[in-house]
């Protein structure tokens, strides 16, 4: 005709969401509003429903002490309600009769979503991170390379900042032990363990570039990561847009 025509086209991306969710025995805590594997459940709960909602397929990694349960990501309401019910299953189980925790089974499900997340995936990881060491940083660096990560570190205040005195029994289900809270040397200790968990999970952002939203069980989960989401960076904004 003559006359130019122009046709602009915008690529269709399937961008499959990972939800990595942490059912332990160290998550079976809460001091204040709710446990910490009920939090891990609530959040992973509405990432799966948002994705969906959204048109993008949704899979799952839900652990515990002992085992990895798989939900292959689906574009569909059907997949959702099967995450819920591996969540529930798995909250379920959790008991003061149980054994101890498995610090060890937050490294082995990573290196499961490494063989699975290989480019454009957004993963949500969401745990107390009990057992993170430089293994656990390698292995989130190594997925967020290719894929959009996020950490959910769930934690209890109560861990953050011990009560003033007293003593605290702890067991691991088989054994349990008296800590004398009136000692500074033991408090001490107990409250920089914890706090050091946290922090090098936090410090993530600045190491690899992994935005890290800090979750507590004394406030609404949902809440809180709609009050946090203007403080990540941008490279994590199409991630935390699931929840």
């Amino acid at each position: 005709t003559g006359t130019p025509h122009v046709r602009v086209y915008t690529e269709e991306r399937d961008r499959p969401a990972l939800i990595i969710v942490d059912q332990r025995m160290s998550m079976f805590f809460g001091s204040v509003r709710s446990m910490k594997s009920a939090a891990a459940a609530r959040i992973a709960a509405a990432s799966a429903w948002r994705v969906t909602g959204a048109g993008d397929r949704v899979g799952a990694l839900v652990f515990n002490d002992t085992a990895v349960e798989e939900v292959t990501p689906h574009r569909s309401s059907q997949t959702v309600l099967r995450i819920l019910h591996t969540l529930a299953d798995q909250n379920q189980a959790l008991g003061a009769s149980n054994a101890g925790s498995n610090a060890a089974m937050l490294n082995e499900v990573l290196r499961a979503a490494t063989r699975i997340v290989k480019h454009d995936f957004l993963v949500a990881i969401v745990s107390d991170f009990d057992g993170a060491d430089d293994e656990t940083t390698s292995l989130v660096s190594r997925m967020a390379r290719h894929n959009d990560v996020l950490a959910i570190p769930v934690f209890d205040p109560a861990s953050q900042e011990l009560p003033k005195g007293g003593r605290l029994v702890v067991s691991d289900g088989e054994l349990q032990v008296e800590i004398d809270l009136e000692k500074g040397s033991t408090r001490e200790r107990l409250e920089e363990q914890a706090r050091g968990r946290l922090a090098g999970v936090l410090a993530w952002q600045q190491k690899i570039g992994v935005p890290v939203l800090p979750i507590s069980t004394a406030e609404d989960e949902l809440e809180q990561v709609r009050r946090l989401l203007g403080r990540v960076t941008s490279g994590g904004a199409r991630c935390i847009q699931t929840i």
